[in-house]
């Protein structure tokens, strides 16, 4: 199959959208203005089952949800659409709309690298032994998008890109030669294998090159978005044998799947490239969050989870937002999202008892949401920092917060595990 990709504009033209309900149109029409959305044929021809739209759940992952926006802000936009109004005050309100949309993400000041008290552009290291690197190709797209994803406002903005990556392989040596402490190094991005082998390589290979460097992680949508990465690509061979290459220098190469409905696995064609990973001595591990209406129910999980054992994968994380998006409309209550992993586990085999969850996605600490105890008649959700700033001293703590079944959000999980004082920075 050959890569068609789709942006607000050109699915307009398609099949698919004429097919919509007139008030998805409308939506799309008026949401695609603040949000970025990246289709291609591969999600629309195979995974949306479009007699279900709008309930279909990759529908809902992939095309933006008019409750992504307060209430307010959707009708006056409406209202603005509808009524055409000049383009320039409507560029200006759609800016002020994306402002407010814009991701609360804070790190600590430590957890940006530096060099020769320079910081390096493109590198977060925030567990002690892994670092994350961000070189410039590969936080500028992905296959497709997602609708929860707090990256979105990385797409389309080359200033925020330039600022967050690093464009010469080289970038991180220098460091990582001073810092034997990291064994594992992940790149990310948006989606390292939407570029070219050749250039992928180009960044990988002077890391090979660190003999502390134990570990290489790759994390990627690809397999649920694209599978054809790995089987009739044009450079499909060139990358699984980049993956044989990789460990042949002796490192572990890890596959970070994301996936977060079954749907997402049934297909042939992602199966096949399942097999053709796995043969390369690549270890493929599974994460992806819990969406409100999207895999929001015990069996979806245990499905999902099962369907990656039987295809040879390990389940990793259950992930649940902490604090990019206070209001977001992708979270639910935490006592439902207890619930739902605990009952989901019931129905899978032991051998997806490695999945962790749910977990808090924050960019400071790794928090397991462990379970609800009970204190002299009062009920507690049980906190475990599974990862942390080595300054904080806080990995393995224990935490309690009050329960309730309607709350979403865990608070400040910084200041709820941080045991010293440090400096923070909020970007983006």
């Amino acid at each position: 199959m050959q890569f068609i990709s789709y942006n607000h504009n050109s699915f307009k033209n398609t099949y698919y959208y004429e097919q919509l309900p007139e008030k998805e149109k409308q939506t799309f029409d008026i949401l695609t203005r603040v949000f970025h959305f990246k289709a291609n044929n591969y999600v629309l021809e195979n995974l949306i089952d479009w007699k279900k739209v709008p309930n279909d759940p990759i529908y809902k992952l992939l095309f933006p949800q008019k409750e992504m926006l307060p209430a307010h802000d959707y009708a006056l936009l409406q209202e603005l659409v509808i009524r055409d109004i000049n383009k320039e005050q409507l560029e200006t309100f759609i800016k002020r709309v994306q402002q407010k949309m814009q991701p609360t993400i804070i790190h600590c000041k430590s957890s940006i690298p530096h060099l020769n008290n320079v910081p390096i552009k493109g590198m977060y290291s925030n567990f002690g032994t892994i670092v994350s690197l961000f070189p410039d190709p590969m936080v500028k797209t992905c296959h497709s998008y997602c609708s929860y994803c707090f990256r979105w406002n990385m797409f389309g903005n080359t200033e925020t890109q330039h600022s967050a990556s690093y464009h010469d392989p080289m970038t991180p040596i220098p460091w990582l030669l001073e810092h034997p402490e990291i064994s594992d190094v992940l790149f990310t991005g948006a989606d390292p294998l939407v570029l070219p082998t050749s250039v992928l390589k180009k960044y990988i290979d002077p890391i090979l090159e660190i003999d502390s460097v134990k570990v290489i992680r790759i994390s990627s949508k690809s397999l649920a978005w694209w599978p054809y990465r790995f089987t009739t690509d044009k450079d499909a061979q060139a990358l699984l044998q980049l993956f044989v290459y990789i460990q042949s220098r002796g490192k572990h190469l890890n596959f970070c799947a994301h996936f977060t409905h079954p749907k997402e696995l049934e297909n042939e064609v992602v199966k096949t490239a399942i097999k053709n990973i796995r043969a390369t001595g690549t270890v493929i591990r599974c994460q992806g969050p819990l969406v409100k209406n999207i895999n929001d129910q015990p069996e979806i999980w245990s499905t999902l989870w099962n369907q990656q054992i039987a295809l040879g994968l390990i389940p990793y994380y259950m992930f649940i937002e902490a604090d990019h998006h206070p209001e977001s409309c992708f979270r639910i209550p935490l006592a439902k999202a207890l619930s739902i992993f605990q009952e989901a586990q019931k129905t899978t085999t032991g051998l997806a008892r490695t999945v962790r969850g749910p977990v808090f996605m924050n960019d400071l600490n790794r928090v397991l949401l462990d379970g609800i105890t009970e204190i002299n008649e009062e009920k507690y959700f049980v906190l475990k920092s599974l990862q942390c700033p080595p300054e904080t001293h806080s990995e393995g703590q224990i935490k309690l917060i009050p329960y309730s079944t309607t709350t979403k959000n865990a608070g400040n999980l910084f200041e709820l595990f941080n045991t010293s004082e440090m400096d923070l920075q909020k970007a983006f």
